[in-house]
């Protein structure tokens, strides 16, 4: 994930954006460095100012690896 990078390149601290999100620091990063729920992405996400998808990482490859079993999983975008 790359949300402590989003966080920091919007000019805040982990500290700041608990304070936004009215929860201790100390839970938000466990949230971040864990598996955060759809639900706290999207919290995550609006207080900081950007979409969900802002928060992943970006391929380079085109390619990205399943995180339990480590296949490689293409990636392909379609314009809608």
């Amino acid at each position: 994930m790359y949300v402590k990078e989003v966080i920091k390149n919007r000019g805040l601290l982990i500290k700041d954006l608990a304070d936004k999100l009215n929860i201790n620091r100390i839970s938000l990063t466990s949230m971040i460095n864990g598996n955060p729920t759809i639900s706290t992405l999207e919290k995550i996400a609006a207080a900081i100012g950007v979409e969900v998808s802002e928060l992943f990482d970006r391929p380079s490859t085109g390619t990205i690896a399943c995180p339990n079993c480590g296949t490689e999983i293409k990636l392909t975008a379609e314009k809608v």
